[in-house]
């Protein structure tokens, strides 16, 4: 196989896989029902939202896959350990480990949202464990999809701004090539001033705590990113929030940073989401 970081040869008997970053590998892992033996894991307790992939994982641990690092906390032995017949992530995450990860396993590499799509490492990694007729059902059916809702809400989508909108303590932003904000240009949504800015710079816009209603007070409709429950409360409550206009006439839904990256899985689970917010309107 031709991967980002070069050639790499996969065993035609695939018996074990391990994932390192644990958003689009994970997901692509397991939408292709490949043995999935180990992954990263949260904290528990970090995020208070159902998770997009949590059945499917759930499903995975029935059949052996565990947690066997803390996310973002690479462990090279514990990889080792389960002794996987390749690993899967992103070149972000591979590429400095490279030597080490090759000395355990092959590596496929795939991209990030910035440099690829998830349609294009989805069919990547098919083709190199013989799942292509697996990845060809899954993108179809997320194709129709998007064309159902599209048809389905072509006068709301074409009559409403809408925006995705990342809320911490830090402030606000919108990033373009987050997965749901890909999954709302790919049904056709009508972005607010904010979201066609960061989609035409192609990096995002930011805005401080104060600037709320001035970065998203066109906005008719929002799904507000908010990992945490008490920062989704505290966003509730406080002033600006509430001089929204989406606010104001009820026009948002909540999702959480397990949109911002994924595969098949995240992809239909952020339709839901956006049908979710059509539906208010």
């Amino acid at each position: 196989m031709t991967t980002v970081l070069g050639d790499v040869t996969v065993p035609a008997e695939i018996e074990s896989v391990v994932v390192i970053e644990g958003r689009r590998d994970l997901d692509i892992v397991l939408s292709l029902g490949l043995p999935l033996a180990g992954y990263p894991f949260d904290e528990e307790g970090s995020l208070d939202l159902d998770a997009p992939l949590g059945d499917d994982l759930a499903a995975a641990e029935a059949d052996g896959a565990e947690g066997i690092f803390l996310a973002d906390d690479i462990d090279l032995e514990a990889i080792a350990a389960v002794a996987p017949s390749v690993i899967v992530s992103r070149v972000d995450d591979v590429e400095p480990i490279l030597d080490e990860l090759q000395a355990i396993a092959p590596v496929i590499a795939i991209g990030e949202q910035d440099t690829s799509t998830w349609q294009d490492d989805l069919s990547l990694v098919a083709e190199a464990t013989g799942t292509e007729a697996r990845a060809i059902e899954l993108i179809a059916a997320y194709d129709t999809r998007v064309a159902e809702l599209a048809s389905t809400y072509a006068d709301v989508l074409a009559s409403t701004t809408i925006a995705p909108v990342s809320i911490d303590g830090e402030g606000s932003e919108v990033r373009p090539s987050r997965l749901l904000s890909l999954v709302l240009r790919d049904v056709g949504a009508t972005p607010s001033t904010s979201f066609a800015k960061a989609i035409d710079n192609g990096e995002g816009v930011e805005f401080g705590p104060e600037q709320l209603v001035a970065g998203f007070g066109d906005a008719d409709a929002i799904v507000a990113l908010v990992n945490e429950a008490d920062v989704w409360k505290s966003v509730q409550e406080a002033p600006l929030w509430r001089q929204l206009p989406a606010v104001r006439d009820g026009h948002v839904v909540r999702s959480d940073k397990r949109t911002h990256e994924g595969a098949a899985v995240t992809a239909m689970w952020s339709l839901d989401v956006v049908e979710d917010l059509l539906q208010t309107l």
